[in-house]
């Protein structure tokens, strides 16, 4: 066993160790939150505190040299109008550590599951954070939360992208939200060079590190009114199935209409 394989070895269950901690404190006081009134400053809260944990812990990724976390064209989204769907792949569960690490006031779309998890679950909620199985209600309420003007960060794809594979079929539903909103689609590709923590991989099994991940912006995107959601959403997962050198704006159908940001 080389030198370099003991210090990744050791760095990686470390850092995994410090994320499970941290996130326990966070549940801890998630759970004394709770006998606070659910008030939008309280989510503001909670949403500030993650965003701040989440950039910390891409600082100590790259301080490890474990997983290097690198943003393209993100200070565009400062740009960002208020209230808009980003949407992107989604090849691992370190993806919305790193877009929460750069968005201080979004709103995550998670899988039902979270609820139930002790590292995650509370804080999820606390921050206003909606599960994916809500139906006709979660749609009400993104809608709302895009009208208050959050970033709703949203994968489409409903779970990890398998290793080989470009993505997943999308579930339209993203599309329906933005356009009952009146809001922006904004488009994020999502690679990693290494399978870290990635779809059909047990997140305790050591992967081949270091890793680099890259998060690049895409095009802003405008439902039309009267599109086709589902030929809208066919669109969407089209450009992400292109290879990343075809990141600029192509050519949409009638029902979409395109502006870099």
């Amino acid at each position: 066993m080389t030198l370099r394989l003991v210090y990744t070895f050791f760095g990686y269950y470390l850092t995994l160790a410090l994320f499970g901690a941290v996130g326990l404190l966070l549940s801890g006081l998630s759970w004394l939150a709770g006998a606070l009134p659910a008030t939008e400053q309280l989510e503001r809260f909670f949403q500030r505190t993650i965003h701040r944990l989440c950039a910390t812990f891409v600082r100590w990724t790259a301080f490890t040299r474990l997983l290097h976390v690198h943003y393209h064209g993100f200070g565009e989204l400062r740009r960002m109008p208020k209230g808009s769907v980003l949407v992107a792949n989604h090849p691992g569960l370190t993806d919305i550590t790193s877009l929460l690490a750069r968005l201080p006031k979004a709103v995550c779309i998670f899988k039902p599951a979270i609820r139930r998890n002790p590292v995650l679950g509370a804080a999820a909620r606390r921050a206003g954070y909606l599960a994916s199985d809500g139906g006709h209600e979660v749609i009400r309420q993104v809608t709302a939360k895009l009208a208050a003007g959050d970033t709703v960060i949203i994968f489409p794809e409903g779970t990890r992208t398998p290793p080989g594979v470009p993505v997943l079929p999308f579930k339209p539903g993203f599309v329906l939200m933005a356009r009952r909103a009146g809001v922006p689609i904004q488009l994020v590709r999502v690679t990693c060079s290494r399978p870290v923590l990635a779809k059909g991989r047990a997140w305790w099994k050591l992967p081949p590190l270091p890793a680099r991940v890259d998060l690049t912006v895409g095009p802003r995107l405008h439902v039309a009114p009267l599109a086709e959601t589902a030929a809208a959403a066919a669109e969407i997962e089209a450009w992400f199935r292109n290879p990343p050198e075809a990141a600029a704006c192509p050519r949409w159908s009638p029902a979409l209409t395109c502006a870099t940001p």
